[in-house]
C-alpha cells in the first residue's frame, strides 16, 4: 500500500496495527505503557523524528495502533488487569484482554493473532516467545538483550530471516541525543579511536528487590549490551577476544549483609524484600579487543547504592589519536534538591513527562525511541509493503545483536572461569575468542 492511497484515507478505514505485551514488570510501567498509551492516541509519526525519521511521517501519519493483549505469568497478582485499568484510564473503550500462564504468548498468539508481540519478560525469557511469534507470522519488538547466548541469537536470526519478520530490539541508548552525536561523527572528528571506556550501574534495588531473576542474568548482559550496542553500531567494529573479571561480595552474601546496610540506614532489616544471599555477580569488568585494535572497557554494575544523586550511573568515553569526547548523564546540567530526597540529577531525554491541561501525560525521549523504531519498522514491513533486508540498518535488529550476545556470552563464562582460577591461586588467565564466523572459543591455561 503506498504513500498516496494512505494519505487519501478515511480515518475509519485506515491500517492498523494489531500489538500484544507479554511482561509487566519496571520498564513497562516506566516506558513501554506510556508509550504504547501515546501510540494510540496519536500514532507513531510524531515520534520519527527521535530516531532522525520524520521524512516517513507522512507515510504513516494514519495508521492506527492497537492493543489487543497484555499477558503475564500469574493469575494471582493480577498484574495484566491492573495494567488495562490504568489503560482505560486515558482509553476508556479499550477492548484489550488479560491473560495469563506460564506461556501466556501461545494463547496470545493463537486466540488474538496480533502483528506484533512485545517481549517484557526477564532477560533469560525472551528466546521462546520470539520463536513462537515469528512462527506464527508476528513481527517482535523484544526487552534488551535479545537473549544470553550465541546459539539462541542464531536461532532467532534465522527464524526471523526464514519467516521474513521484523525482531527489534528495544536499545535506546542508541537514540541517546548526547551519545549519538558524539558517536555518529567520532571517527571525522577524533580519528582513529584507541579505545572506549564506557560505565552503567544500575541501583541496588534493581538486584535485592525489583528481579526476582536477578540470578538467571548479571549486570553485563542486563545493561551492558546498551553500550556495546552503541560501540558496535556507531563504530562499525568486531569483537574478537574477550576478557572479563567479576565480584561477587555483596549479593552473594545478602544474607549477611542486608542486616549492616538496615543499620546504616536506621531500618528494620525484615523490611527488604528479599533477605537471602542471591547469586550473581555483583558486577563485571569486560575488556573487548576489536578487529582494528581499538580496545572496548565496559564497566557494569547493579549494586549502586539508592543514595547517588542518578537514577543510574553511566557515561561513555571515546579516546581517539585527534581527540577525545565524553558524555556523563550527571553532567547534563539538571540537578535539583528537595526536602526528604536530597539532590538528584534528572534526566528527562530518556523519559520525560509532559502533563497536559485535564491530566493527560505524554512521555518523551530515547527509552521511547527504540521502541518507535522497532513499530516503525513492523509498519514498514506489513503496510508500506517494504522488505526486511530492505529494513535492516534503519532500527536495532536481531542480526545486528549477534556480536553483542556473542560477548555477553563470553565475559559471564571467563568471569566465571578466572574466578575459580582466583581463588585457587592461579591469577585471573582465561579469556576468549570470537572467530569471525563462529560462536565463543574459550582460552584457558591448559591451552596454551
Amino acid at each position: 500500500m503506498g504513500f498516496g492511497i494512505l494519505s487519501r484515507m478515511n480515518p475509519h478505514e485506515a491500517p492498523h496495527l494489531r500489538v500484544a505485551v507479554i511482561g509487566g514488570g519496571m520498564f513497562f510501567e516506566d516506558v513501554i505503557g506510556q508509550s504504547l498509551k501515546d501510540f494510540m492516541r496519536g500514532g507513531i509519526a510524531p515520534g520519527l523524528s527521535s530516531i532522525g525519521m520524520s521524512h516517513l511521517a507522512p507515510a504513516v501519519a494514519q495508521v492506527r495502533i492497537e492493543l489487543v493483549a497484555i499477558g503475564t505469568h500469574s493469575p494471582a497478582t493480577g498484574t495484566a488487569d491492573k495494567l488495562l485499568e490504568w489503560f482505560r484510564q486515558d482509553i476508556p473503550d479499550l477492548s484489550a484482554k488479560a491473560m495469563y500462564g506460564e506461556t501466556v504468548w501461545r494463547d496470545i498468539l493463537s486466540q488474538l493473532k496480533p502483528d506484533v508481540l512485545i517481549v517484557a519478560t526477564p532477560d533469560h525469557l525472551h528466546t521462546e516467545p520470539i520463536l513462537d511469534a515469528l512462527d506464527a507470522g508476528c513481527d517482535v519488538v523484544t526487552e534488551k538483550p535479545l537473549c544470553l547466548t550465541t546459539a539462541e541469537v542464531d536461532r532467532i536470526v534465522a527464524a526471523g530471516r526464514r519467516r521474513q519478520r521484523v525482531v527489534a530490539v528495544d536499545l535506546h541508548k542508541r537514540y541517546d541525543p548526547f551519545v549519538r552525536d558524539m558517536m555518529s561523527r567520532a571517527r571525522q572528528k577524533y580519528g582513529s579511536i584507541n579505545r572506549v571506556r564506557a560505565v552503567l550501574e544500575e541501583p541496588l534495588e534493581v538486584s535485592t528487590s525489583t528481579f526476582a531473576w536477578a540470578e538467571k542474568s548479571n549486570p553485563f548482559a542486563y545493561v551492558g549490551c546498551h553500550w556495546l550496542d552503541v560501540v558496535h553500531h556507531y563504530l562499525h567494529v568486531r569483537p574478537v577476544a574477550v576478557f572479563a573479571t567479576g565480584q561477587k561480595n555483596l549479593l552473594a552474601h545478602w544474607d549477611e549483609h542486608h542486616v549492616e546496610i538496615a543499620r546504616r540506614k536506621g531500618i528494620d532489616p525484615a523490611t527488604f524484600k528479599r533477605r537471602h544471599a542471591i547469586h550473581t555477580w555483583d558486577s563485571l569488568d569486560v575488556a573487548v579487543t576489536y578487529h582494528d585494535g581499538m580496545r572496548g572497557d565496559y564497566n557494569n554494575n547493579w549494586i549502586n547504592p539508592a543514595e547517588f544523586e542518578g537514577a543510574v550511573n553511566q557515561e561513555i568515553e571515546v579516546y581517539g589519536i585527534y581527540g577525545r569526547g565524553f558524555v556523563d548523564q550527571q553532567d547534563r546540567g539538571y540537578r535539583e534538591t528537595v526536602t526528604g530526597d536530597g539532590t538528584r540529577t534528572r534526566n528527562p531525554t530518556f523519559g520525560g513527562r509532559i502533563h497536559h491541561p485535564g491530566g493527560h501525560l505524554e512521555i518523551f525521549g530515547y527509552g521511547k525511541a527504540s521502541l518507535v523504531a522497532g513499530l516503525l519498522a513492523a509498519i514498514r514491513r506489513r503496510i508500506l509493503g517494504e522488505t526486511v533486508e530492505s529494513l535492516e540498518e534503519t532500527y536495532p535488529s536481531a542480526a545486528s545483536q549477534r556480536d553483542v550476545v556473542r560477548v555477553i556470552e563470553a565475559a559471564g563464562l571467563v568471569a566465571q572461569h578466572n574466578m575459580e582460577a582466583f581463588l585457587a591461586g592461579k591469577g585471573t588467565p582465561c579469556s576468549a575468542l570470537l572467530p569471525e564466523h563462529g560462536g565463543v572459543e574459550l582460552i584457558t591455561p591448559a591451552d596454551r
